[in-house]
């Protein structure tokens, strides 16, 4: 997958040496094409945001690379961040056994902790409003939230399961990237590594014997020869005793079928009725379903302050007599996360 302002040609390099290495010989190279020009003028089109990319390339993976049955995803700059909020999607939608056809992610120069290059220029050209750009900014706190789930239920998961799917994901810089630096690139992830280049020559190698190409070559062979994710023998049954996870989604899943709770303003509405210390925990993203799976995640956190009570009764308050928040309410009674049913 390609960066921002990029397109499906600057893996030519690569994808020739792929396909003229012998001991390559069972891989197929496909790349995938997402929209981001630097500015969109006609007045019908939007440029996509990040999510828009991730969904589409779900959409593509559940399409046209539907017949593979074993995946190594390989991104340049901002595609990474793309993969990571299509990962962070599948799990707040408890479809993490979807996932694990995906051996390994091997990422090049992404800007895991933003990018530096130009920044100011960017922040001060009121004119130009990227979505994309936007998020490539140091520090954006969707992209720092998406890092969280990705880290603690791709990387460090242990099984497969709705909301986890152990995957490998290493993370290169460019010696010579003055658009992401190592620091960067690396930011959160435990497996990292240098290579010859600038921000576009770390992924043109000019011949099989660079060093990002054998660094690619060795992450493929690796993903061929590693066993598929443990899987658990039997599924376990959802109970409403069940672990964090297993509640989150169920609350989650309760949450959403409250009227009007997709509306951002709505939700805004929600969450200054609860307790100001958790709503500061939250992180913000185009998807209702990865918010409130932040939020909610956040509660354990704060038990003293009562945020399951906090919960029930503001949305009482905001939607009174609806059948989705009744059944909520009597969810979390009955979890014993409440003591008082308001109303």
């Amino acid at each position: 997958m390609h960066g921002f302002r990029s397109s499906a040609a600057i893996w030519s390099r690569m994808i020739q040496l792929i396909a003229t290495d012998a001991e390559l010989a069972g891989f197929a190279a496909h790349p995938f094409e997402y929209a981001s020009p630097g500015l969109s003028l006609h007045p019908l089109r939007r440029i996509p945001s990040l999510a828009d990319a991730a969904d589409s390339l779900r959409t593509w993976l559940s399409g046209e690379a539907a017949g593979h049955p074993r995946l190594v995803l390989v991104t340049h700059s901002q595609g990474g961040l793309v993969v990571q909020r299509f990962l962070a999607r599948m799990l707040a939608e408890g479809k993490g056994t979807e996932l694990a056809r995906i051996r390994r992610i091997v990422m090049f120069a992404c800007p895991n902790s933003g990018s530096e290059f130009a920044l100011l220029l960017r922040r001060r050209a009121w004119f130009w409003r990227h979505p994309q750009e936007r998020e490539l900014r140091p520090l954006a706190t969707v992209v720092l939230e998406t890092q969280r789930i990705v880290l603690n239920q791709v990387i460090h998961a242990d099984r497969v399961g709705p909301d986890r799917c152990p995957i490998p994901i290493v993370a290169y810089a460019g010696d010579r990237d003055g658009v992401v630096t190592p620091a960067s690139a690396g930011s959160v992830f435990p497996d990292t590594g240098v290579l010859p280049g600038d921000h576009f020559s770390i992924i043109q190698p000019r011949t099989a014997t660079d060093r990002s190409f054998l660094a690619l070559k060795r992450h493929l062979l690796a993903a061929r020869d590693r066993p598929a994710p443990a899987r658990p023998p039997v599924p376990p049954a959802p109970a409403p005793a069940a672990g964090p996870p297993d509640r989150t989604t169920a609350v989650v899943d309760l949450l959403l079928a409250v009227p009007r709770i997709r509306e951002q303003q709505f939700r805004d509405q929600l969450y200054q009725l609860l307790p100001g210390t958790i709503v500061d925990q939250l992180r913000r993203d185009s998807s209702a379903r990865l918010e409130l799976f932040a939020l909610v995640h956040s509660f354990g956190h704060f038990p003293r302050l009562a945020p399951w009570q906090a919960l029930a009764t503001a949305l009482t308050t905001l939607a009174p007599d609806q059948q989705p928040v009744t059944d909520l309410i009597g969810y979390l009674a009955d979890a014993g996360l409440i003591t008082d049913r308001p109303g």
